[in-house]
């Protein structure tokens, strides 16, 4: 069990109740405050059992409250605190307990915060490298795009030309279609196409250059002898 009182310099009892060189004395303060709350704190948790040890000092010793420091720090040199009463105590552990609550949760949610960051930093990295391949695949499509519109084209251009072939020659068909029509007869020309209103080549076989027996007059008056 603690000791019921313990001494500490008068200079760290003055800069814990007046605030006097606090940073030169905050390690004797943190023993002197953690004696007098039966704890072993930190200094993150100091400030609070401070308050709590000094509101039972002062409700002890009101007139202390009045003093200077210097007035305080004449008294002695030296000065005896005791541990807080059961009932002080009991208010300092429920305190430091919802503190303790608090500060659990506080690291929890630091430790979540820090997993999503994490989580967040990772998936950005990711969406970078898909915008990246993204605007590469799409800079690849124009380019496929392109080329296949050139080479569209070509074929176009190659189709246009064997269409108008095409339409040519069968004009020169129906031309030609249109002379047997009007004449009845057609010739060839001289590459081997018939040109329209020129006489029919003769068939191959022997050739007489004398009359028919008829010329498709339906009359055989010119086949008499005496002709």
């Amino acid at each position: 069990m603690s000791e019921a009182r313990k001494v500490f310099p008068m200079n760290t009892f003055v800069s814990y109740l007046k605030g006097v060189d606090a940073e030169g004395q905050k390690k004797g303060v943190v023993e002197l405050v953690g004696y007098m709350t039966n704890k072993v704190i930190d200094e993150e948790f100091a400030p609070f059992a401070a308050a709590l040890a000094k509101a039972w000092i002062y409700e002890q010793h009101p007139e202390l409250a009045s003093l200077s420091a210097g007035a305080v720090a004449g008294k002695a040199d030296n000065v005896s605190v005791p541990v807080l009463p059961d009932a002080a105590l009991g208010q300092v552990n429920a305190i430091f307990d919802k503190l303790a609550e608090y500060k659990a949760a506080i690291n929890c949610k630091t430790e979540k915060l820090a997993k999503v960051e994490a989580e967040l930093a990772e998936k950005t990295a990711i969406l970078k490298d898909v915008e990246t391949r993204m605007k590469a695949a799409e800079a690849k499509a124009k380019m496929l795009e392109a080329s296949a519109k050139d080479e569209g084209e070509k074929v176009m251009v190659a189709s246009q030309a064997k269409v108008e072939e095409y339409i040519g020659k069968v004009a020169d068909l129906l031309k030609m279609i249109e002379d047997v029509k009007k004449h009845g007869v057609v010739t060839v020309a001289s590459g081997g196409a018939p040109a329209a209103g020129g006489a029919a080549p003769l068939a191959d076989g022997p050739t007489d250059s004398g009359p028919t027996d008829s010329f498709g007059f339906g009359s055989d008056a010119f086949n008499k002898s005496d002709w």
